[in-house]
């Protein structure tokens, strides 16, 4: 069951703007709060073996963003849910580099990686270039809510950004992969 929860969440997750694009011609914007409480509760679920205060805090937020949708029923707080999740998730990243190990050292370390001096170098430089990613989606995102019509905002924001984020992630994989190589860590 769960890793049907688990899938359910990334499709409606990354469908999310097609579904508000398409959907908005047909229901009101209060409708899309429970489709947001309903991600909200598969992530609670989903993650609960992992469960941290960077987890409960998206949740939190999530819920918190639904239930004032639902009260203010207005389209331009649909637009916003991608800034949201953006500045958060910039936010976790940024905020962990004052922390002794960023996020992605500590990501790296629980998946029962070794961690040298230049495996730390790599990862703080990596979180930060993902903190700085998601600050200028949120941006991109906002500008896009405020200022273009819902066809634009959807395209960026349910294809153009993933493709963004994808590109970002291979060409890491490949680097870290010459990284390794060049400097041993």
């Amino acid at each position: 069951m769960r890793p049907l929860l688990v899938a359910l969440l990334v499709v409606l997750s990354l469908a999310y703007p097609f579904i508000v694009y398409v959907g908005l011609q047909r229901l009101s914007p209060a409708v899309f709060a429970g489709l947001l409480l309903l991600l909200a509760a598969i992530k609670y679920v989903t993650e609960r073996d992992q469960r941290d205060i960077v987890q409960l805090i998206m949740v939190l937020v999530m819920v918190a963003f639904s239930l004032v949708l639902a009260v203010t029923n207005h389209e331009l707080l649909l637009r916003l849910y991608p800034v949201v999740i953006s500045l958060s998730l910039a936010g976790f990243f940024g905020a962990s580099l004052r922390q002794p190990e960023s996020l992605l050292t500590r990501l790296a370390r629980l998946a029962g990686k070794e961690i040298t001096p230049n495996a730390r170098r790599y990862t703080w430089r990596l979180t930060l270039i993902w903190a700085v990613l998601l600050l200028i989606n949120a941006v991109v995102s906002l500008y896009l809510a405020l200022f273009a019509s819902l066809y634009y905002w959807a395209l960026y924001c349910g294809l153009l950004s993933y493709l963004i984020f994808g590109g970002l992630f291979l060409l890491e994989l490949v680097y870290r992969r010459y990284y390794i190589a060049r400097n041993g860590a």
